[in-house]
């Protein structure tokens, strides 16, 4: 057990490797921190990792890696040589196993962060704390529950009075700790149906030669695929992206942009949303973009097209930029989105006219 992985990676290290500078073999990545609105340099081993973040625990508290160790083996090493192989051959592959394991990463890189699990605590802490309130609501109820539980066989003995338990509540002076298997099962279950959702959007490989793609510690990433029209940029105001946080669907647990675009609603749309766009760089020359839109296999992008992809991945969320080299621009311009925009929507008009005809 004292050579299980401690330190583990919720962007590959794999993955991270396209978007380093390789200078002498050495592979040296760019990290802008949106804390602290810097620049860094470091290497992919050294980035996108928390210590145990997805160690199982057993009821004695024993620790293993095997579910990191098995993601490496079936889903992260597959997905990673998918990837290369799109990249050489300016396609994805056709063969089913393959796009599942590329699908399956992508699904885990939507989700599986640290600010995620980060609000599934903080949600359980505040259902937690609203339940406490409840039961404190006055002393009958709290002698009726405390009851049940000593019968059910939750309690030793009904010891602590109800002002007892008041006064430490209303103190405050108390942590929360939340079963951590538990979250990972919340985690899981949230990446397979985004997975789902994303083996339903046609997939098209883009390469730019104009400029560079980054990523993130969030990597794939959904935006609206339509600008709102005009009569309806006035309600914008009435969105409330607190009602969609718990879908993913819709949401996805992430609620603003970090800049806020002026023709779309202030929140990110979800991966199940017929008018959205999916963003994932797969180097610093090639990404995908995915839609529910017909798409053909590959397109070179024009420099504007990729600085709006960069931007919904510098914008939705992410904690860390990764780049091969110091992007001048951080957050890009709000105006490159439409393009974007523009740009699926004539490739899309262009092929849906074209197959009637």
């Amino acid at each position: 057990m004292n050579n299980r992985t401690k330190n583990q990676h919720y962007v590959s290290k794999g993955y991270l490797d396209n978007f380093c500078h390789i200078n002498k073999k050495n592979y040296n990545l760019w990290v802008y921190t949106h804390a602290k609105k810097q620049w860094r340099s470091s290497t992919p081993k050294h980035e996108a990792f928390e210590c145990d973040f997805q160690t199982l625990i057993d009821d004695d508290g024993n620790k293993s890696d095997a579910l990191e160790k098995w993601l490496a083996t079936e889903i992260e090493g597959p997905a990673i040589s998918v990837i290369n192989e799109t990249i050489k051959n300016k396609c994805l592959p056709l063969e089913h196993e393959k796009m599942g394991a590329l699908l399956s990463l992508m699904g885990l890189f939507a989700i599986r962060i640290p600010d995620v699990r980060r609000q599934f605590n903080d949600f359980a802490t505040d259902v937690s704390k609203k339940t406490m309130g409840l039961l404190l609501k006055d002393e009958k109820t709290w002698n009726g529950q405390v009851t049940k539980a000593y019968r059910a066989g939750y309690l030793d003995a009904p010891s602590l009075s109800y002002v007892e338990a008041q006064n430490f509540f209303k103190k405050g002076d108390f942590t929360i700790k939340h079963d951590p298997m538990w979250v990972l099962k919340e985690l899981f279950e949230k990446a397979a149906h985004i997975t789902d959702h994303l083996a339903c959007r046609n997939w098209m490989v883009t390469e730019t030669l104009e400029t560079t793609f980054i990523t993130s510690s969030k990597p794939v990433n959904p935006i609206w695929s339509e600008c709102l029209p005009l009569h309806l940029q006035k309600f914008m105001s009435k969105f409330d992206p607190r009602s969609y946080s718990s879908n993913p669907n819709v949401s996805c647990c992430y609620l603003a942009y970090n800049e806020s675009p002026e023709l779309m609603p202030n929140f990110v749309p979800g991966f199940g949303l017929l008018n959205s766009l999916v963003i994932f760089p797969l180097s610093q020359r090639f990404a995908l973009i995915g839609s529910y839109y017909p798409l053909p296999k590959f397109r070179r992008v024009d420099y504007i097209t990729a600085q709006a992809m960069n931007w919904v991945t510098a914008n939705s969320g992410a904690e860390y930029i990764y780049s091969p080299c110091q992007h001048s621009l951080l957050p890009w311009c709000r105006k490159f989105i439409p393009h974007l925009q523009l740009f699926h929507r004539h490739l899309g008009s262009r092929l849906i006219a074209h197959a009637k005809s």
